[in-house]
């Protein structure tokens, strides 16, 4: 006889019951998922990501048959709308309620019900995907896949349009930036870049602080320290090739006939990457 787990998800007062069967995962297999994983789930579960932050997630459980699914459903090539209380089990596996087989088996089981949605690639079109969210029955479900798309596009344009700059083993890819005036002859300047981790390992960016931070502006005479960055709570952790956008603000006097450079100042690597200042 299988041995069967039982888990409860609530949605206010409806609780739903779910059964994850050994038919997915064999009885006893040992899992080594990595740290990053969980952290995630972590910070999916609370809100501090989105869902196609998560969803990345399990297609590396996928594609490093950590996890298995259908044949029909192996290849992922992206993911729609998850209900929001899937969140619970994300949130149990990260802070130990459940095991690592026990978190597995739920998503095997999502999955398989289509619970959360996987479209093949067989299936998918990959000029156009847009077709496959009409395909999906509400309209959030809708709403959802095309964001979806619309980040991904915005991703892999904000890629192909950039300068690559590969400083220890991250590649900073600058996508451009923007200058507005302020007071006290004093400009505003954004720094846009898409970040991503090509160690093989999750990669920490740290900036804690205006005085303790591993990035500044340069204009060759001086470090200005930034305004506003995207780092959350002073650092950002980077994923195995999953880029990530981060976007930097500084507020100085900027001299538009100097030639400024970022700076990195990590303890995995250090570099400057030239900054082309447009003019107002």
């Amino acid at each position: 006889m299988l041995e069967e787990i039982f888990k409860y998800f609530c949605i206010g007062t409806v609780c739903i019951v779910m059964l994850f069967g050994d038919s997915a995962v064999a009885s006893g297999q040992q899992f080594h998922i990595p740290s990053w994983i969980k952290n995630n789930a972590k910070w999916w579960y609370e809100g501090k990501i989105g869902d196609p932050d998560f969803v990345k997630g399990i297609q590396y459980l996928i594609q490093n048959n950590i996890m298995t699914v259908p044949p029909a459903n192996s290849t992922i090539t992206r993911e729609n709308m998850i209900p929001i209380w899937v969140r619970n089990d994300a949130g149990w596996w990260a802070n130990g309620t459940i095991s690592d087989s026990e978190f597995v088996k739920g998503i095997q089981y999502l999955i398989s019900s289509d619970v959360i949605h996987v479209i093949t690639g067989q299936n998918s079109t990959t000029n156009n995907p847009e077709p496959q969210c009409y395909n999906l029955t509400t309209p959030a479900d809708k709403e959802t896949c095309l964001q979806q798309i619309a980040y991904e596009n915005k991703m892999r344009n904000s890629i192909a349009s950039s300068t690559p700059y590969v400083i220890g083993p991250v590649t900073f890819y600058y996508a451009g930036s923007e200058l507005l005036p302020a007071d006290d002859d004093r400009s505003i300047l954004t720094i846009h870049f898409v970040v991503k981790d090509n160690a093989g390992q999750e990669i920490t960016m740290s900036c804690q602080n205006q005085n303790s931070c591993d990035y500044a502006l340069s204009d060759g005479e001086k470090e200005i320290p930034y305004a506003t960055n995207t780092l959350v709570y002073g650092s950002l952790t980077l994923p195995p090739d999953m880029p990530k956008f981060v976007d930097w603000t500084f507020y100085d006097v900027i001299d538009t006939t100097k030639h400024y450079s970022f700076l990195v100042k990590e303890p995995w690597g250090t570099g400057s990457i030239p900054i082309k200042i447009p003019h107002h």
